[in-house]
């Protein structure tokens, strides 16, 4: 996954396909005109959180085709380990917004934490994890064999990823404890069509929850088992010297994670006007942090 340059396979520890970044290329372009379509049509800009993580994406293939085919073009493969790496992490900040836009509109009272504290709180830590992870990356595809360069990569790489991972199970954890509570509410039994068509939505965060979870621990495994030694002739992570593995356990999961919000769109489910509650009034400064339901 690039850290040498001029090798028999240029950038890479394994003979890549090139075939294979064009497919996932093109397949992420579709997505990504997609998504940009339905964000349209639903006026729903907090959907463009998403959008980043797929032109991440997009962008990513395409430059890995770039280096795949041009063993010279260093930035290319810089760009491309720093793009896959990061994207992810976009698409997970997305689900926080996602989750946050729910209890806004449900109620924040059932949840452990105000909805509008989950911006604060999760999103800034995704955005921490963004600038390490994107960082450690940058620098592991660029060191060209320097090996403390190569280490100090890997850990800053490492504490990256380790910060998703934990920052997102805590994330899970409070939006089950939320939907378990809203959706046992009996104050929201005049809404139980809402809530039940909001389901499908519930569906496509949880899917798409556990497969980010999925790739970021395949990631942390993947730099995690390597180790930087001087004279060391061969790198022996198998994850990292197996092309499958990143297609299977990242490039797959993260296109299933971002499909499942185009079939199951928030903008089906969730109001485009932000403050807009459940039983149809708008949230105000005075009883945000508390909107109490009244039947209709």
């Amino acid at each position: 996954m690039g850290f040498k340059e001029n090798g028999d396979h240029g950038f890479f520890f394994y003979d890549p396909s090139n075939a294979a970044a064009i497919i996932f290329a093109i397949i992420f372009g579709a997505l990504l005109a997609f998504h940009c379509w339905q964000t349209f049509q639903y006026k729903t800009t907090f959907m463009i959180v998403l959008i980043v993580s797929v032109v991440l994406e997009f962008f990513g293939y395409i430059t890995r085709s770039i280096s795949i085919t041009n063993t010279d073009a260093l930035w290319a493969n810089i760009a491309s380990q720093t793009s896959l790496i990061v994207a992810p992490a976009f698409l997970a900040a997305q689900d926080y917004m996602i989750i946050g836009r729910v209890m806004a509109y449900v109620g924040s009272q059932y949840g452990i934490i105000d909805h509008n504290k989950i911006t604060k709180i999760f999103v800034g830590a995704d955005v921490l994890a963004i600038i390490t992870q994107s960082g450690g990356g940058a620098m592991l595809a660029g060191a060209q064999g320097n090996i403390n360069q190569m280490k100090n990569a890997k850990n800053i790489l490492l504490g990256g990823l380790a910060l998703q991972v934990i920052t997102f199970a805590f994330f899970a954890f409070v939006a089950i404890s939320y939907d378990w509570r809203s959706s046992r509410a009996p104050e929201l039994k005049p809404y139980a069509s809402e809530m039940q068509k909001m389901r499908k939505l519930w569906y496509a965060f949880y899917l798409s929850a556990i497969l980010i979870t999925v790739r970021s621990i395949y990631r942390t495994a993947e730099f995690g088992e390597v180790s930087f030694e001087p004279g060391q002739s061969s790198i022996d992570g198998y994850a990292l010297t197996h092309e499958w593995l990143m297609y299977v356990l990242d490039a797959v999961p993260i296109f299933l994670s971002t499909v499942a919000f185009n079939v199951y769109h928030p903008g089906q489910f969730l109001p485009a006007r932000k403050g807009a509650t459940i039983d149809g009034r708008q949230e105000t400064a005075s009883n945000k942090s508390d909107v109490a339901l009244q039947p209709v």
